[in-house]
């Protein structure tokens, strides 16, 4: 039973995955990243202790109380009576009271009892196995206020770009950004030309090919591939896909086009261009998406934070890296 508690916090700490990123979205501070780290790593560590790791499991009522503090702290800073906020402050009072010692007493043996015997205990590669999935989402959570913003100042963050009446607000934020020495006339080409079947990413498209993606990145500006409009297609994939799964037209479409200045792609953001003089130039790449709390969103954004941020961010350091490259090469 108490491997069942175990489990359930564990889930319970991965809840607070989208309970911090919708948090975050409000109010970006690092006392919002702080809080999240301590209720994230309360209850996922409680709830390893409890699998059978001892050092942890010897300590777990005041980990798990210590999370619950931090959680109900994090989204009063919300501040709002969304559903699912509601229901996790109430899971999160229950746990805080839970842990009070004159109330575990009058709780069932099995929640209060000191440790698990030796046998029960994890072996050697499953403590190490319960440590990782401690630590890999606690090491995303504090990274993130870096590789969500790679690149960007603070003025860059808040100010208006082109594209910013067409992708919304929004509290869900991805910015990222760099300078390049060449002017914006020899860095749109390259971004028009992007695409599976056309230019490529620029980025690692090893990695591509290696989910059967065949995407080749190219060399060279291409004339036939510098006309784009709004309702093209930018292809991220083939028709034929793995099957077709994703359809026959996936990828993003382009909402506007703004030669040498802005491309906006509906699913992805704004490819924004910004001369700080004739031969230097800004280039920055804006994503936003409501980002509101939801039920569904409980169990997606752990898979959000732990698979496709950190994915996109690689991916896209290297387009723009790339995209970099090729302009200063090509002027």
């Amino acid at each position: 039973m108490r491997r069942l508690l175990g489990g359930l916090l564990i889930v319970h700490g991965l809840a607070h995955i989208g309970a911090g990123t919708w948090v975050y979205g409000v109010t970006q501070s690092w006392l919002v990243t702080g809080l999240w780290l301590m209720a994230t790593i309360g209850f996922l560590a409680a709830g390893v202790g409890l699998l059978g790791v001892p050092v942890l499991e010897r300590h777990w009522h005041t980990i798990v109380a210590s999370g619950a503090l931090a959680s109900l702290a994090l989204l009063a800073l919300y501040g709002r009576s969304d559903p699912v906020i509601v229901v996790g402050s109430g899971i999160d009072g229950a746990i805080l009271i839970a842990s009070i010692p004159f109330v575990r007493e009058m709780l069932p043996r099995w929640i209060g009892t000191p440790a698990h015997p030796p046998h029960r205990r994890l072996s050697s590669s499953g403590t190490v196995l319960a440590l990782l999935l401690l630590a890999y989402p606690v090491a995303l959570i504090a990274l993130r206020p870096w590789y969500t913003h790679w690149g960007v100042s603070r003025g860059e963050l808040v100010r208006p770009l082109p594209g910013d009446d067409l992708l919304g607000g929004g509290n869900y934020r991805l910015d990222h950004g760099l300078t390049i020495h060449a002017p914006a006339s020899a860095i749109w080409p390259w971004i028009v030309q992007m695409g599976q079947d056309r230019g490529g990413f620029y980025s690692y498209d090893w990695l591509e090919r290696l989910v059967g993606d065949p995407v080749h990145n190219a060399e060279r500006i291409v004339p036939e591939w510098q006309s784009i409009n709004a309702g093209d297609l930018v292809r991220a994939v083939p028709p034929t896909y793995l099957g077709g799964i994703f359809g026959r037209d996936a990828g993003w479409r382009v909402l506007a086009v703004m030669p040498n200045r802005a491309l906006v792609l509906q699913g992805w953001g704004a490819f924004v261009l910004e001369p700080m003089s004739d031969t230097t130039t800004r280039l920055l790449v804006r994503t936003r998406a409501p980002g509101l709390p939801s039920f569904l969103g409980v169990p997606l954004a752990p898979l959000n934070l732990m698979v496709f941020e950190p994915a996109h961010f690689i991916m896209q350091r290297r387009m723009l890296l790339g995209i970099k490259e090729r302009s200063e090469r090509s002027r």
